[in-house]
């Protein structure tokens, strides 16, 4: 009997808001929006039950995430509903080995039929602790294999190249700077890298410092869309050289980083590592 091959995966679970998802506006904090990944691979686990330390060794890691909130009120405790749609997106070489593969993993948060929040979830299919030239699976895992293989489109979040991560301005508009960063080991997830939520906590620090430094009012800021693209990840004891662009407008604003890996002798890697960009408006009040 033939396998069915579903062309998307579809779920809906609730969640209800806790104190990390609000700021003291009750809005929606959109970096929170990491803690939906977590209800969304959970619709996999009759199918597949990705383990790094036993099979194949193959877990999706994060690559690109991006998460949008659209600054609707929200109260503790309401529940969300929470709308799941998981695919499958390959590209395979000419012998038919696989070349790159990728869940990606979209929710969409509703309060009651007002669509308050936004996540997507690119992971990469890899073998973290595997030597650096194991890491790549020769094929999909045969759990996955109920899945439909998607091709990558143009519009699809992959299709950027990490180096479009910039602001683009002139004039006083533009600011630009550079700051190190390091890691420790509290900072670092199961997979022995750096843990997603401490980058975009970092990174939004690094940006509101930057508006403080031009006599921005820190306070308007509201970090509502965030996209981050993890090229090779930083582990603890590991240095960075962050690069920050920050564009402000009368009632928004536009900020990116890069990170490049520094070697022991301060110089730094050609290519980022890490990138991201977030937008959002300037608020009235504070």
């Amino acid at each position: 009997m033939e396998k069915q091959v579903v062309d998307v995966l579809t779920g809906t679970t609730e969640c209800d808001i806790d104190w990390r998802m609000l700021n003291m506006n009750a809005e929606l904090v959109a970096s929170s929006l990491s803690l939906t990944l977590r209800s969304g691979l959970h619709m996999l686990r009759p199918y597949w039950r990705s383990n790094v330390n036993s099979g194949d060794g193959v877990v999706p890691i994060n690559h690109i995430l991006k998460f949008e909130t659209f600054g609707h009120p929200c109260s503790l405790q309401t529940t969300l509903r929470q709308e799941f749609q998981i695919r499958l997106v390959t590209t395979r070489n000419d012998d038919g080995s696989l070349k790159r593969g990728h869940l990606v993993l979209t929710c969409q948060l509703f309060k009651a039929d007002n669509l308050v929040g936004r996540s997507e979830f690119w992971l990469a299919l890899t073998r973290p602790l595997a030597p650096p030239d194991e890491r790549m699976p020769s094929d999909v895992p045969e759990g996955l294999k109920f899945l439909k293989e998607h091709e990558m489109s143009e519009d699809d979040l992959l299709s950027r190249d990490i180096e479009s991560y910039r602001c683009e301005g002139s004039g006083e508009k533009l600011t630009y700077d550079t700051q190190p960063v390091v890691f420790h080991m509290d900072q670092s997830d199961q997979y022995r890298h750096i843990n997603t939520v401490k980058y975009m906590d970092r990174v939004l620090d690094l940006l509101s410092l930057q508006y403080h430094k031009i006599g921005g009012d820190v306070g308007r800021l509201r970090f509502h869309e965030i996209v981050i693209y993890f090229r090779k990840p930083f582990v603890p004891g590991q240095v960075a050289d962050a690069e920050l662009d920050f564009v402000h407008h009368k009632d928004g604003f536009h900020g990116a980083v890069r990170f490049y890996h520094c070697n022991g002798d301060g110089t730094r890697s050609e290519r980022i590592s890490m990138a991201m960009e977030t937008r959002g408006p300037l608020a009235d009040d504070v």
